[in-house]
């Protein structure tokens, strides 16, 4: 089961779509417990970050990058790529579960 991903305007307006490789149960194993944004994407659920918790999120992905299995690397360098393209304080990213 693939999350999906997308940058929305304040009315919920889907400005873009994550295209990139999917990001399912086996992505999500690597947030660590304490982290602040990251342990919160699920496959069950939906999570929604404003653009101070896409900073925060997108810190957390470059550290888990440092010590993450090379067959996870290509899903957290293309979300982070993806979530640098969500600029401007009324735009949130949207994990969006089963």
């Amino acid at each position: 089961m693939a999350i999906d991903v997308e940058i929305q305007d304040e009315q919920g307006l889907t400005l873009a779509r994550y295209d990139g490789p999917p990001l399912g149960h086996q992505f999500t194993k690597l947030a660590p417990p304490g982290s602040a944004c990251f342990r919160f994407i699920v496959p069950w659920g939906d999570a929604t970050f404003n653009h101070e918790q896409i900073k925060v999120l997108k810190g957390e992905l470059q550290d888990v990058a440092m010590n993450c299995p090379q067959t996870r690397m290509a899903e957290l360098k293309a979300l982070s790529a993806f979530l640098g393209t969500a600029v401007g304080p009324h735009v949130y990213v949207k994990f969006i579960g089963d």
